[in-house]
This record gives C-alpha cells, sequence and structure tokens, in this order.
C-alpha cells in the first residue's frame, strides 16, 4: 500500500472546525458544549481552535448526547501536500501478493497511485489461470461475487472478460487497448488467453454517488425504504416518477399543478398517470411551476446494456488536442457512461519534447504510464512549481485544478508513437449542485465553510 504523509496540523484544524459547526448548528455555546461533551471550557477551546487533537471519547459523547453521527465529526485527511502523489513502478512491486481462487494461482495485484482525497481504488492485476476456449463454464475460470465500486478496466495483452447479468453469462475476447466499464455487484472475472505474452489489466475501481453518506443513510433507512428510493432503467418510467415525486414533495394537486403551469389538467393527468411523454416545452413549464431546473425533471437512461460499457481500441475516436494546429497530444476515447457524465477515460499520447499545453480538470485524476517510454510531467500548485519523471508503470494521482503538461524525450515522434498515459477523472463529492451552492453563499464565506472559526450568534 502506497502511504503518503498527512497534514496531521490540517487535519486537527478542520475536525475542530467541525466540532464548533456542529455545536454552532445545535445553538450550544462554549460553556454549554463543555457541560454536555464532559470536558473544561480550556479544554473546548483547544479542541475548537484545533490546537489540540480531539479525543475519540469526546466524538462518541457528542454521537451520544446530540442527534449527529461521530463520521459527522471526521475531516478528510489531505495526504497530497504537493497536489500530485506519484508511485514508482518498484514501490508497485513491492506491493504484489497473488491470491487463489479454487486452490489455484489467479491473480497477482498490485497497488498503484492512491490518494485518501479521491475514492480511487486501482490495481494492477496480471491474469495467472490460462484458457483454451472461450466458454464461462470453463473449469479454470472462478467469478468473483461483484463489488460496490463501478470500475474501469483498461486491458494489455490477450485478456478474456467473463461478465454476468440477470443471471446469463458472457464472455469478450478482448486486445491491448480495449476497456471496459460495469456498474457495481455485477460479478466478472478475468483470464489469460496464453502465457507466451503479458495478460494483466488495470483495474481502476471507484466509489460513485453510492459510496459514503448515501450507502450509510440507506443502510440506516434499511431494505425496504432503500427500495422505494431506486428507479429503472426505462428512461419514461423514471420522467413519470420524477415529475410525480416533485409534485408530491410539494403537496400540490393536480388541478394546482395545471393552474401553476397553464398544462391542462387532462394533460397532467397523462403525463403523472404514464399515459404521454411530456413535450420539453411542457417539461419548461412544469419545472417553473414545481420551481425546480429542468434538468431535475429529466431522466438519466445508462448506456450500458448487460450493465457494461465496452469500447474497443479499433472503433475509439481519437482527436488532437488542444488543436490540429497546435498539436501537443494525441487523445483517445476510452469507456464511459452516461450515468456517469464526470467520469471521464482517456488515452493520451504526449507529442512534443517541450512546450506541451498544460491540462487542467475539475476533477480527480488518476495517471497509469501505459506506453514504452518515459515522459516528464511538470505541474504548479500553490505557486510553486514540479516535475516528475513517469516511467513505463508509474502511476500519479493529481488533485482537481491542478495545471499538468506531458513531453516526451528528444526525438518526439518517435517518441510519442511509444508513449501512452492512461487518465481516469471522477467527479469525486463536488458534484454540480455543490458546486451551485458555493457559488450561491454570502460573498465572502467560503473560508467559513471551509475551517469555521466563530461562534456565529
Amino acid at each position: 500500500m502506497n502511504v503518503h504523509s498527512v497534514d496531521d496540523e490540517g487535519f486537527r484544524r478542520r475536525a475542530g472546525a467541525l466540532l464548533r459547526s456542529a455545536a454552532n448548528d445545535l445553538k450550544r455555546n462554549t460553556a454549554a458544549s463543555a457541560e454536555e461533551l464532559g470536558v473544561t471550557e480550556e479544554q473546548i477551546q483547544e479542541y475548537f481552535s484545533g490546537r489540540h487533537e480531539i479525543p475519540g471519547s469526546v466524538h462518541s459523547k457528542a454521537a451520544a448526547v446530540w442527534p449527529l453521527n461521530e463520521r459527522d465529526l471526521l475531516p478528510v485527511r489531505n495526504d497530497c501536500p504537493e497536489g500530485v502523489i506519484v508511485l514508482d513502478v518498484a514501490a508497485s512491486k513491492s506491493s504484489s501478493r497473488v491470491f487463489q481462487r479454487e486452490d489455484i494461482d489467479y491473480y497477482e495485484y498490485r497497488d498503484t497511485a492512491m490518494s485518501r482525497l479521491a475514492s480511487f481504488r486501482p490495481e494492477w492485476i496480471r491474469m495467472l489461470s490460462v484458457v483454451d476456449d472461450d466458454d464461462p463454464n470453463n473449469p479454470n475460470v472462478h467469478w468473483n461475487k461483484g463489488h460496490l465500486l463501478y470500475q474501469f478496466t483498461y486491458f494489455v495483452g490477450p485478456v478474456n472478460y467473463y461478465y454476468r447479468w440477470n443471471g446469463e453469462s458472457h464472455v469478450l475476447r478482448m486486445e491491448t487497448g480495449d476497456s471496459i466499464w460495469g456498474l457495481p455487484f455485477s460479478p466478472h472475472t478475468f483470464t489469460a488467453r496464453n502465457d507466451s505474452e503479458p495478460a494483466y489489466i488495470l483495474a481502476l475501481t471507484y466509489g460513485g454517488e453510492l459510496m459514503g453518506d448515501a450507502q450509510h443513510e440507506l443502510a440506516a433507512l434499511g431494505p425496504s425504504t432503500a427500495r422505494k428510493f431506486a428507479w429503472d432503467e426505462n428512461p419514461w418510467t423514471t420522467q413519470i416518477r420524477l415529475l410525480r415525486s416533485h409534485i408530491d414533495a410539494a403537496m400540490l394537486s393536480v388541478a394546482e399543478v395545471a393552474q401553476r403551469s397553464k398544462v391542462t389538467q387532462d394533460r397532467i393527468t397523462e403525463l403523472v398517470e404514464g399515459a404521454a411523454i411530456p413535450s420539453y416545452s411542457e417539461i419548461e413549464s412544469l419545472a417553473a411551476a414545481l420551481r425546480v431546473s429542468v434538468r431535475d425533471l429529466l431522466p438519466v437512461s445508462p448506456d450500458s446494456p448487460g450493465g457494461i460499457s465496452l469500447v474497443r481500441a479499433v472503433d475509439s475516436r481519437r482527436w488532437l488536442y488542444p488543436s490540429a494546429q497546435q498539436a501537443d497530444y494525441s487523445v483517445r476515447q476510452l469507456a464511459g457512461n452516461k450515468l456517469h457524465p464526470y467520469t471521464r477515460a482517456l488515452e493520451i499520447q504526449p507529442l512534443r519534447d517541450s512546450d506541451a499545453a498544460a491540462i487542467s480538470t475539475h476533477q480527480h485524476q488518476y495517471l497509469y504510464n501505459v506506453g514504452e517510454t518515459p515522459m516528464t510531467m511538470r505541474w504548479e500548485y500553490l505557486g510553486k512549481r514540479y516535475e516528475a519523471r513517469l516511467a513505463p508503470g508509474d502511476s500519479a494521482y493529481v488533485m482537481p485544478f491542478i495545471p499538468t503538461s506531458f513531453t516526451v524525450d528528444s526525438a518526439p515522434a518517435a517518441q510519442a508513437s511509444a508513449a501512452r498515459l492512461l487518465a481516469l477523472r471522477i467527479a469525486g463529492r463536488i458534484g454540480v449542485e455543490a458546486r451551485v451552492a458555493l457559488g450561491s453563499m454570502h460573498p465572502g464565506s467560503l473560508e467559513r465553510l471551509l475551517n469555521e472559526d466563530r461562534q456565529w450568534y
């Protein structure tokens, strides 16, 4: 496991801010907080300020006497003080471990770059079980039970990919550069088609909207309630349920919705009963009547038949970036899904040996050198400039909004053909709603959101 330095001082400060913020929300001043948490006023001030680490017993006491959970008081640890974490191939190899299935060596696992700031759980996995056919029932094929994390998979060598959806088993013959995006809990597995050439994958699992707070809340509410939140994949029925849920939430009658939207009662009845599909103009009118955004009434339909999205290397789209006139990079689109519009998988080929354009994105970014030649990565963070060498097999994590550039050594035409960088970008927890909320607060409030430092009442 790649372990990195953690900003302990910042962690204490953020923990103190969370405790103070919770006390503020519950209208507990310093004296009341100290009394209810069983500490002195001097101690609570030390905790609020971040000068002293908050004991676990205080968190437990807060969860016992206040209507909150311990995890509400625990901040995220920042292990990325330079904006980027690089894990070299030697460190990756040192994490190697072989797992068996059904008493045979099945996979060799190696860690690659990870950070506590993002939900990436990426592994390099070599297939040790070799098959001579494409039968999903081959005795050398051993399935897993599926997992919570979404998975993007990049293939290298002759690998068979097996997956199961709705009780039906499938197998795909994969080659280098092919990619797959898969949904949670779908059983799957991988084998090699021969043992004479490398056969491995980069299994880039990551947490989506079901991980973290949503998972904890749904688990506490229980299966019966959780099922009521779930919508099926049919965009028509999803749109009906979207409309009905907003009408129910506002406690509006059909007559009231009709009066507000200028859509007839008969037409609204058709829409909420699923007898018709609303036009875009009707959606706009209904959104205005319900005081929601148009996007809140538009369904998201997955483009993942059978639970996966597949992109073959030979069929994938390619383009030059930033433009055909300034071709610093050749970019290839890899597998993805409309369910995750802020997840992007790309294969990037640096084409220059110097002065390449810096690339920046709002997403958390995972990088892996899948090519045959080293490249140089440059970035800037908090006014400082950094540089790192990415050899084949090296990997990196990059924080959001970090401008990075990539170049190959001299003789760029020859080097570029062998230089390939796998990039997976994910949104993290800062989605559209959070970004809108950040920009909508009272001016000058951002610092207090991040580190509340005062009693507000």
